[in-house]
């Protein structure tokens, strides 16, 4: 056979099968070739060179737009910053699920759910017992089993003493037979001390974590895309551009000063809240007075006949809160202004007092001292604070004072003075050190020191003060309201925390 025809052969056997690039072609000559043909061998042999050079390859395939020498792993991930890429298309969704988040494999029996089947199936094998277990340890004295050839070997390796895992620094010759305990290792002898076996290896982050669990959640914080708005204003206006937050505080705070809950009726022209548990009280309101409003077109005919009873501020539809106290049969519309009415009417309580020298007025409710300082002392501030229909005070109430004086039966009444004395008695409330005040800040200082100085909106009083506290912040604000005097917190949470201890010791 002429050595035309065995090139002839050659090449239709590697245009009709992809035979592996790897295998080799040998051609034994028995003579010379034909002279004058020694450049169409050379030619054939350059054309045969290249068809195992396009089979090893492939032509240039586009995938997401763009072209991919290696057409084998065809399936890439269209996730952004994801390079992976899979030859079946089957494995292209397990790989997305982890992205996504789905687990639709679930075991029957602990109702754990997992990514892909396989990982199913070897979790299945949990549920089994040890002596289903396929492939067994031959060594002498050991009796355990495993379910693949791989963890046999790894297991007879550490029989044998293999040690795989190397420590990577140059002056360290220490190595492991598992992977956790070469991380321990660089964790413990060549980080920082308190260095935990999973480092953050994000730039200027020092942080480290027990699990790989950990350090996967902790590395979601240092993605700038990781939240972003789903509100419909934002999904119209970038829609090509969404806008991203890198933590839940920052998107929450967008939410809040560009998507604020707003009210939805008409009569509220768009009023917006804080929060949405603002919003839902607000729409409370809205719910009530619809329910007013039915009520009184079905008692309307009831009314042609007789007087019309006098209707009351903010309604008499859910007011479930009603007064405890005996012969007062108020009831109200929230917990908050049932606690103000028996604060103010029945403990006496006037937390509302004129800031003006010499003027000793005090009010329960915020409204009656700005009126007060509006006609007594001229003020410009007449704004009222919106109170809710239901915490205003009757017309009873509504002209209450007290005077400030250090009696404080006259203050807040006599029955929040048995209270605060019991309280004092049982150890569970301090009484408030004036006029000693040495006691307060120490020995080695004095009254007129630096760590304490009169406040000119009140006169100095000598008499004994019963007002009862538990909170280093309370005593600080009612030496300077009651009595004149500015202490240091500092000052004041120490002195609290001795006589808290005292009570334990």
């Amino acid at each position: 056979m002429s050595t035309a025809a065995v090139l002839c052969q050659i090449s239709q056997f590697l245009g009709t099968q992809a035979t592996p690039a790897t295998r080799s072609l040998n051609l034994v000559h028995s003579h010379s070739p034909e002279p004058g043909r020694s450049n169409t061998l050379l030619k054939r042999k350059q054309s045969d060179s290249a068809v195992v050079s396009s089979l090893k390859t492939g032509p240039p395939v586009i995938i997401n737009g763009k072209f991919h020498s290696n057409p084998k792993k065809r399936y890439q991930c269209t996730y952004e910053g994801c390079d992976k890429a899979y030859s079946k298309p089957s494995r292209l969704a397990e790989h997305e699920r982890s992205h996504t988040g789905e687990r639709p494999y679930q075991c029957e029996t602990c109702k754990k759910s997992y990514l892909r089947e396989t990982h199913l199936h070897a979790h299945a094998r949990s549920h089994l017992s040890e002596t289903s277990r396929p492939f067994i340890c031959s060594k002498d004295g050991c009796e355990k089993r495993f379910w693949t050839a791989q963890h046999l070997r790894v297991h007879v390796g550490w029989h044998e003493g293999i040690k795989p895992f190397s420590c990577p620094e140059d002056d360290c010759l220490e190595s492991f037979s598992k992977h956790h305990q070469l991380r321990s290792h660089i964790a413990d002898v060549h980080s920082p001390p308190g260095t935990k076996p999973y480092r953050c290896e994000h730039p200027q982050c020092t942080k480290s974590f027990s699990t790989n669990q950990q350090l996967k959640a902790h590395s979601k914080t240092h993605d700038e895309k990781r939240y972003t708005c789903v509100h419909i204003q934002c999904i119209n206006k970038l829609n090509d551009n969404p806008a991203y937050f890198p933590t839940w505080s920052a998107l929450q705070n967008h939410i809040r000063s560009v998507h604020p809950p707003t009210c939805p009726h008409v009569s509220c022209s768009g009023r917006t809240f804080t929060t949405q548990k603002g919003l839902r009280a607000h729409m409370k309101l809205h719910e009530q007075r619809e329910m007013m409003e039915v009520l009184e077109e079905k008692s309307a005919d009831d009314e042609i006949d007789h007087q019309p009873a006098k209707r009351r501020r903010g309604g008499d539809w859910g007011r479930d809160w009603i007064c405890d106290v005996e012969i007062c049969a108020k009831d109200f519309k929230s917990k908050k202004a049932l606690t103000v009415h028996k604060n103010v009417t029945h403990l006496g309580q006037r937390n509302f007092m004129c800031s003006y020298e010499g003027c000793q007025k005090a009010y329960g409710y915020k409204h009656l001292l700005q009126r007060h300082m509006a006609k007594a002392h001229g003020s410009d501030d007449e704004t009222c604070t919106e109170f809710p229909d239901d915490s205003l005070p009757g017309s009873d109430e509504e002209d209450e004072t007290a005077d400030v004086s250090l009696d404080i039966t006259k203050i807040t009444g006599y029955m929040y003075s048995q209270a605060a004395q019991t309280k004092i008695q049982q150890g569970r409330a301090l009484r408030c050190p004036f006029p000693d005040l040495q006691s307060l800040i120490g020995s080695s200082q004095s009254v007129e020191g630096t760590d304490l100085q009169q406040s000119t909106l009140l006169p100095v009083q000598k008499a004994t003060c019963d007002y009862a506290f538990t909170r280093a912040y309370d005593l600080r604000r009612h030496l300077q309201a009651s009595h004149g005097f500015i202490v240091q917190r500092e000052t004041v949470e120490l002195w609290v925390a001795e006589r808290k201890l005292a009570w334990y010791t």
